[in-house]
């Protein structure tokens, strides 16, 4: 009877909430057409419909200009509604109904798309709840609902809380493939990113920890997909670009002090693949400009060898080892493999369109950290007006705000606005080039991901 009631307390404060918003928010405004519910998820398709991580493209990189980024329509009131009808007729025969599950996980996907991520969080730990008394604590069925829980508290910057459900989250896929199943390479990959944008929120002794964790990561994901004779090309691609950015962040960190992957908190979801060895930051740093190298030199090396990659990536592969050498300040060697790409870009069939793509418009770099994930409803995106040198350098910032998904709120965080300009100011951006000569852009507007 508790367990009933606790069930019951939770629908009601879930119905509670969908009220306060529906006074405080204009529904009809958004013109919203009901599409029906969400679709119940089942065992079968939850372990492989969000337990994925999904794959950021390596087929271009997204404007500077990029639009507002853009979401599934929210559902209509009257579909959460039937949410909560249906929950309230199962928890009439038990507080454990394994439909019950599937339905507050399509309740808080629904809540996620009007960016009640609150609400959504207390319906997707109460799925999952439900999912591990039916399922068990170690099954897979239970990942697409971690998978929620992990956006949503992204979308409210709750760095500790995503930090500990990706660790469990990795823990739910070593206790089902083992650690050295090729499965884990993208969660690796994924976490590694993770890691990174979590970086740069960290402003404590120990943000560090970030970097080692990303870097142990990242190198097990290498290390995984070189043992497997059938590995794609794609997927190694993938995490050699992402070495290569952890590498532009240690080179980036300010200071010399002794790590370990394992020190802090911030280092739980890398348990079981960091190193335990502490190692000095300088030593690490230090060696960044030429392991990236490496990784860039490989990506070039895999996209000329494999028969199904594209002009585009092999030209993309060109550039980016070329904004590599610009990116350490080795301006004569960046400027003689741009004129290389520029020279390999005119001899071809699609001129116009691959100097469009790489070249119209410069790319913040390493041109990864502007990739949204595909697919992704969460996020963090801060947008700033700027000029941008001819050799790469952003001034005059202006502007800098906060760019919501639809029905997003904001996060309100004063900090955001300096650490905006502090990535400008840090950064370099791939030159523009008019005429096969590098020239200066005015009033160009940036869209940078800070949450993935």
């Amino acid at each position: 009877m508790a367990q009933q009631a606790a069930s019951l307390c939770l629908i009601i404060l879930l119905l509670v909430l969908l009220t306060i918003s529906l006074a405080t928010k204009a529904w009809a405004e958004a013109t919203l057409s009901s599409k029906g519910s969400a679709p119940l998820v089942s065992q079968d398709i939850a372990s492989s419909q969000l337990s994925k991580t999904t794959k950021q493209s390596t087929n271009s990189s997204p404007s500077l200009t990029t639009s507002t980024p853009s979401s599934a329509a929210p559902q209509s009131p009257s579909a959460l509604s039937n949410h909560y009808a249906t929950l309230l007729d199962y928890e009439t025969e038990g507080p454990y109904h394994q439909n019950a599950s599937e339905v507050l996980y399509s309740l808080g996907l629904a809540l996620q798309q009007r960016g009640q991520h609150d609400a959504a969080l207390q319906a997707l730990r109460r799925a999952m709840h439900i999912n591990r008394v039916n399922n068990g604590l170690n099954s897979l069925s239970q990942a697409p609902m971690l998978r929620g829980i992990i956006d949503s508290q992204k979308s409210l910057v709750h760095i500790e809380g995503v930090t500990a459900s990706y660790k469990q989250f990795l823990g739910l896929h070593i206790a089902t493939y083992g650690k050295h199943d090729p499965r884990l390479i993208p969660l690796l990959n994924e976490l590694g990113m993770w890691h990174l944008d979590a970086y740069q929120f960290d402003d404590s002794e120990t943000r560090i920890d970030h970097l080692t964790s990303a870097y142990s990561l990242v190198i097990s994901a290498l290390k995984l997909s070189e043992t497997q004779a059938s590995s794609e090309s794609g997927t190694q691609i993938e995490i050699l670009r992402t070495v290569a950015l952890v590498n532009f962040f240690l080179s980036r960190h300010q200071g010399d002090e002794w790590s370990a992957s394992t020190d802090s908190f911030y280092s739980l979801s890398a348990d079981g693949f960091a190193t335990t060895n502490p190692q000095r930051t300088g030593i690490l740093s230090g060696a960044s400009f030429r392991r990236g190298r490496v990784c860039h030199e490989r990506i070039v090396e895999l996209t000329n060898s494999d028969a199904g990659a594209s002009l585009h990536d092999k030209i993309q592969a060109q550039t980016e080892l070329a904004d590599w050498y610009l990116l350490f300040n080795h301006k004569t060697e960046a400027m003689a493999r741009y004129q290389q790409v520029l020279t390999d870009i005119a001899a071809s069939d699609q001129a116009e369109t691959l100097h469009r793509q790489i070249f119209a418009t410069p790319r913040l770099l390493p041109a990864l950290r502007m990739e949204r994930r595909q697919g992704a409803i969460a996020g963090l995106f801060m947008s700033a007006d700027m000029d941008i040198s001819r050799r790469g350098w952003g001034k005059h910032i202006d502007a800098p705000a906060e760019t919501q998904l639809p029905g997003q709120s904001q996060v309100k965080n004063k900090r955001l606005r300096y650490k905006m300009i502090d990535a400008i100011k840090g950064a370099r951006f791939r030159p523009h080039f008019v005429d096969n000569k590098a020239v200066g852009i005015n009033d160009a507007t940036l869209i940078l991901p800070f949450i993935h």
